[in-house]
């Protein structure tokens, strides 16, 4: 390193070398610097200090790589006491390095959140497999060692002792506008270097934690699976070999060795994209384990009948049946050879990328070729099948989960997947549709294609292109009517649009099924009927005017004038064929009219908690919906509604007397995480009423609360028990005069019809009784 001057590096290039003793230290002017050993990995940006936290244990306990090319200053350095020197040298440096070490330790308080929770899931994991496989063995007469020496797994323990509130002090300080902490920091080095000594001292403790805690995962997963004869998954495969060769059936313990595969394939995922290091085991040698038990083949293809007897294996018909799964696609969906050969390198490409994630240029442009691709043989599949009414299960696969190759997914994934279903095919109070069922109301003429992203309803969209000459009155007249047409849209416009979407990865989405976007097993991602329609009721016994909406109603052969009653629509959710952490809220009603459902997307299979994707979807929708109904008077405070009286808040909170100078900050902060949009932002407050305020748990400042109690009322349970709390009291007064009054308007129109002796029709009934008890 020289010393003094700037030092160009390549991408790839060692800058150090973990257990080298730290000599220098660098700060990055240009590109990145990947940080890791076996217990890291994160990636270290322009004006982070690279080795600054090092000194403290006078070698380098992380290895440096140049993540792309990069240019770095270096410093001469042999004892934590040159850092103040350093900072002497450029007042500007005392400030870098500490806003620098926040987001490092930041980082690093992730990663080790992120292994706490696989190292508890893997604890709970052997635990329960240690006992099943002692049951396994006992009822089979088999003897294992395994367990022999120590017949406990014993739970992991960390090695150091974090406060939690150190960690929340860098986190927040993280939030801190840069050019405030480098301003504050810049003022005194000796502030600074304390600052940074102590920086120093729990990054290394976070990282030591990490690896304990990667190694501790590495062993118990040695126990599992391993290059040795000793291992759980051996073990289990060899009885069950011998269970099908005596006659009987092992499905349950195939099932179990699926269960195996997938939490190692996981598990070893997950510590890589975290922690840098990886599992010890062969994957292949794993994988043909597996299917040696459920076809009795050996590698070159020779029957093994001595071992095994295929009769009625289940595993079996799912790998035969789903064996050359692009080839069937293909081949249904009548696409001409050359074509089929285009398609079939483009996905051989991919599944041999080292790094299906990677943002170098020819992996980006083998992710864009098959997003272009993806769409036009979605299309011309569903057409296809809609003209038969028997689909093999690899086209079912295709068109609900995206699945296109067998060969991207794992064995005992291509085995889940195949036996995979809605556990509940009745429809609750949202109507749950898969991407196909979806299409198939649309070509049917049951569903009129959704909105543009201009929120434009479908013939308001064609008289806008027929508007600008770009289409013909026939062809206009050929859009409304013809099914194809309709469908087509609705896969450019919703599909295609939205995929990449409710997926979270937009830089690197890729439409089709693979095993690096499955962090569990199939059956626990999967967003049926039933768990969507169980999270609504939740989320209405919390919020349960959610989807009440007041709406126009009249009756003119019962002599009924105008009345505004209250009237419940809940919205239709719609699967769409991926992976994802995020949902979508497309639309809050159909066309013009008040009472009609709308419509949400989420992924089909769900990374995170479908609860949370839920509550966002709901807060965005109570906001939209707000906005149509007031129409251009959305923002105008003169009328009093949940949009004008938020919005009012957000232009004026720095103004608000009722507001403390750190409440002030905190908005700020929160606007600009929202990016000034009011929405967004009235999402987060939200999410915070329905998850933290409707426990009692104060997390709101007076304003906000005042609004979401006014205009998103917990249910009568909630208030009353929250109602004890003075802020909370304070909160639904209005919300309270508000409801009163109502009763009062619709009781003196139900006491009017009947002093005329007109029939109460049912609609007013429900409006008084949701005023009265609700």
């Amino acid at each position: 390193m020289n010393v003094g001057n700037l030092n160009q590096l390549k991408a790839g290039s060692v800058i150090y070398k973990q257990g080298e003793i730290v000599d220098t230290i660098c700060v990055i002017l240009e590109g990145r610097v990947i940080a890791y050993n076996q217990g890291i990995k994160t990636i270290m940006s322009v004006g982070s200090f690279i080795g600054i936290s090092d000194i403290c244990e006078k070698v380098y306990i992380t290895n440096y790589i140049a993540y792309e090319n990069i240019t770095l200053y270096a410093f001469q350095i042999n004892d934590k006491k040159d850092i103040k020197k350093i900072m002497n040298f450029n007042k500007d440096y005392s400030g870098l390095m500490v806003c620098n070490l926040n987001k490092y330790i930041t980082d690093l308080s992730r990663i080790t959140t992120a292994l706490t929770t696989i190292v508890d899931e893997t604890y709970r994991f052997i635990h329960e497999l240690h006992q099943e496989f002692i049951d396994i063995c006992s009822m089979n007469g088999h003897v294992s060692t395994i367990f022999s020496q120590n017949n406990e797994i014993v739970k992991y323990e960390s090695a150091y002792i974090f406060d939690s509130h150190d960690l929340k002090y860098y986190e927040e300080c993280l939030q801190l506008p840069e050019d405030i902490q480098k301003t504050y920091f810049s003022c005194n080095s000796n502030l600074s270097y304390l600052h940074v000594v102590k920086q120093s001292e729990l990054i290394n403790k976070l990282i030591k934690e990490s690896i304990h805690m990667a190694t501790y995962i590495k062993e118990i997963f040695e126990i599992i699976f391993s290059d040795k004869e000793e291992c759980i998954f051996k073990e289990l495969s060899k009885i069950a070999l011998d269970i099908k060769n005596a006659g009987g059936s092992n499905d349950d313990l195939i099932v179990l060795l699926s269960r195996m595969i997938t939490k190692i394939n996981i598990t070893d995922r997950l510590l890589s994209e975290k922690s840098g290091c990886k599992l010890k085991y062969d994957k292949k040698i794993m994988e043909g384990i597996y299917s040696s038990v459920i076809s009795g083949t050996n590698e070159d293809g020779e029957s093994k009948e001595a071992e095994i007897n295929l009769s009625n294996s289940s595993a079996e018909t799912a790998i035969n049946e789903l064996r050359n799964s692009l080839e069937q696609i293909l081949t249904y969906a009548e696409i001409e050879e050359e074509e089929k050969d285009e398609i079939k390198q483009l996905i051989v490409a991919f599944s041999e990328l080292k790094d299906k994630t990677s943002i170098s240029e020819n992996v980006r442009i083998i992710r864009k070729k098959i997003n272009e691709t993806f769409y036009e043989l979605y299309l011309k599949v569903y057409l296809k099948t809609c003209q038969q009414e028997v689909l093999s299960r690899v086209i079912e696969l295709f068109l609900n989960y995206g699945f296109v190759e067998e060969t991207l997914l794992t064995t005992a994934q291509c085995v889940e997947l195949y036996y995979l279903k809605d556990e509940n095919e009745k429809q609750g109070n949202c109507c749950v549709y898969t991407f196909k069922e979806w299409l198939d109301e649309i070509y049917a003429g049951r569903k009129e294609p959704s909105k543009n992203e201009f929120d434009l309803e479908y013939n308001e969209n064609l008289r806008e292109i027929k508007k600008y000459n770009q289409m013909s009155a026939a062809e206009e007249n050929d859009y409304l009517t013809n099914p194809i047409k309709k469908v087509g849209y609705e896969i450019k416009n919703i599909f295609r649009y939205n995929n990449r979407l409710v997926n979270g990865q937009v830089s690197i989405f890729v439409p089709i099924l693979h095993e690096g976007i499955i962090i569990k097993t199939m059956s626990k991602m999967l967003n049926t009927r039933n768990k969507i329609n169980l999270e609504i009721d939740h989320l209405v016994s919390i919020d349960y005017s959610a989807f009440y909406r007041e709406v126009l109603f009249y009756d003119a052969s019962r002599g009924i004038p105008k009345e505004y009653i209250v009237k419940q629509a809940f919205p239709d959710v719609i699967l769409l064929p991926t992976v994802g952490c995020n949902s979508v809220m497309w639309q809050e009603i159909e066309g013009r009219k008040r009472d009609t459902s709308g419509r949400f997307l989420f992924p089909i299979f769900g990374e995170t908690d479908l609860f949370d994707m839920l509550v966002k979807a709901i807060g965005r929708f109570r906001f939209e919906l707000c906005r149509t109904i007031e129409g251009i008077s959305w923002n105008d405070v003169r009328e009093k509604s949940l949009t004008s009286d938020y919005s009012d808040y957000i232009q004026s909170y720095s103004k608000n007397r009722d507001l403390s100078e750190e409440q002030k900050i905190k908005i700020k902060h929160q606007v600009q995480r929202g990016r000034s949009n009011v929405r967004e932002i009235f999402v987060s407050d939200y999410i915070t009423w329905i998850q933290n305020e409707s426990q009692g748990y104060l997390r709101l400042n007076k304003i906000a609360r005042t609004i979401l109690a006014t205009y998103c009322p917990l249910a009568k349970e909630l208030r009353e028990r929250n109602s004890k709390q003075p802020l909370f009291e304070e909160a639904m007064a209005r919300y309270i005069r508000d409801k009163q009054k109502k009763f009062r308007e619709c009781s003196m129109s139900i006491k009017k019809l009947e002093k005329e002796h007109i029939e109460i029709p049912v609609e007013l009934e429900e409006t008084l009784k949701f005023y009265g008890e609700l």
